[in-house]
């Protein structure tokens, strides 16, 4: 009791400090070991690792170290005394070595435990997790003093914790060690608790676990495929082209007054001279007109030097006057028609003599 008293008032007043022992780290992690952690009597030790050991689907290699180890007076639990580091690396942890060969005094107690994770790809292969644990150990009086299990007689196992420690007597159940977790996919090996707390009323309390999580492996990641930019040219449209027709100014000339018809003969007028200006044409018989000016009897009209004279036949609509020349046909219908009424008139006469001969006969005779 005086033991523990005096190691409670060195470490509140600070002449007792944590550990200071070497960060633990791959491949081979460990603390709480001699000389960071006396070998004396009534102290309390608690120290906790966890490996995270991760293996991708491309076969890349990483683990996480986090570890935490305290050290104070006996009955003084954490946080009080404690340090923490947390280290990565590129390496896997293979081993685990911690609280082996410490505080053989009476009076003190050690708590230490192990979790190791392992993340893999589906379908990776697992070993059993064998187990050596609680020989040797528990010696010296009380009851029941060992609380263990599973354990092997393998000395060379996966883990190998709690052997030769809690010797001296003292509480039932002094030496409390188990193991969870069955397999394991990365094989990590365990070495903890052991040669430790053998002084009269001290304690081990040790665990060590595994688990293991199967990811699915990731498809792969194929980049996106980028077209190639299309610039389309600006479309230019073409105005249509307008045309604009040619304005012709002009006066038709008009049509002269036909020859009139008396007695059988057939009257003519004189042709009267074409008028100038804007394509003025004289008709046969009569005046005619041709812009301002009118030609009559054959006279020539003078135009307005603005006006422009119009050229083509009327049918070409381009301003020409109406044209009333000689018709051959019509020239040889008069004509027929012309002989004909002297070829009548002359069977008339013919038949009046015909016809007035017997009226003369018989007048003579009487």
């Amino acid at each position: 009791m005086v033991l523990v008293i005096a190691a409670a008032m060195l470490i509140f007043s600070g002449v007792v400090e944590g550990p200071a022992s070497a960060v633990a780290t791959a491949p081979a992690a460990a603390q709480c070991n001699p000389p960071a952690i006396p070998t004396g009597a009534g102290y309390q030790v608690s120290c906790n690792i966890t490996i995270e050991n991760t293996v991708t689907s491309q076969g890349a290699t990483s683990s996480t170290v986090i570890a935490t180890e305290c050290l104070a007076a006996a009955g003084v639990l954490p946080p009080f005394g404690c340090n923490s580091t947390i280290t990565t690396s590129t390496q896997l942890v293979t081993s685990v070595n911690q609280c082996n060969g410490i505080v053989t005094g009476g009076g003190s107690n050690v708590t230490c435990n192990v979790t190791v994770i392992d993340n893999v790809p589906t379908g990776t292969a697992t070993s059993g997790v064998s187990v050596y644990q609680c020989v040797g150990s528990g010696t010296g009086g009380g009851a029941n003093p060992l609380n263990c299990g599973p354990s092997g007689s393998t000395f060379s196992s996966t883990v190998n914790q709690c052997n030769g420690s809690g010797n001296g007597g003292g509480a039932p159940g002094r030496v409390t060690c188990s193991v969870t977790g069955a397999a394991t996919a990365l094989p990590v090996t365990i070495n903890q608790c052991n040669g430790s707390s053998n002084g009269g009323g001290s304690t081990v309390t040790c665990m060590s676990s595994f688990s293991n999580n199967f990811a699915t492996p990731s498809p792969p990641v194929t980049p996106p495929t980028t077209p190639p930019t299309t610039t389309t040219p600006p479309t230019t449209t073409t105005p249509p082209t307008t045309t604009t027709p040619p304005t012709t100014t002009g006066g038709g000339g008009s049509s002269g007054g036909g020859g009139s018809t008396g007695g059988g003969s057939t009257g003519g007028g004189s042709a009267g001279s074409p008028g100038a200006g804007s394509g003025s044409s004289a008709s046969p018989s009569g005046s005619s007109t041709g812009g301002a000016s009118t030609g009559g009897s054959g006279a020539a009209a003078t135009a307005s030097p603005n006006v422009a004279l119009p050229n083509g036949a009327p049918q070409t609509g381009a301003g020409g006057a109406s044209h009333s020349g000689d018709n051959p046909l019509m020239v040889v219908l008069g004509a027929l028609a012309l002989m004909g009424a002297v070829a009548a008139a002359g069977l008339a006469l013919r038949r009046r003599r015909v016809l007035g001969a017997p009226l003369e006969s018989n007048f003579d005779g009487e």
